[in-house]
């Protein structure tokens, strides 16, 4: 008798041990898919900001060229 209960001991066990580690699992996957919904997100916004900085750069290039073409010219 004394066998069967260390043997349902065990089992308990080991289904407690196989369910956290599962769940373990599900965290790991979770953080994951968050990450590259994160990483996803963060793309798509750099790249508009990219086109969009880009212009306005170029604008304040040619707007200081032009001011300095007009000082040099008076």
């Amino acid at each position: 008798m004394k066998l069967i209960n260390n043997l349902r001991e065990r089992a308990r066990e080991r289904m407690i041990w196989l369910y956290v580690n599962r769940e373990r699992g599900y965290t790991l996957l979770e953080y994951c898919a968050g990450a590259a919904i994160i990483t996803g997100i963060l793309w798509v916004a750099l790249n508009g900001l990219g086109t969009n900085l880009s212009t306005l750069l170029q604008r304040v290039g040619q707007w200081a060229t032009a001011r300095s073409t007009t000082i040099v010219a008076n």
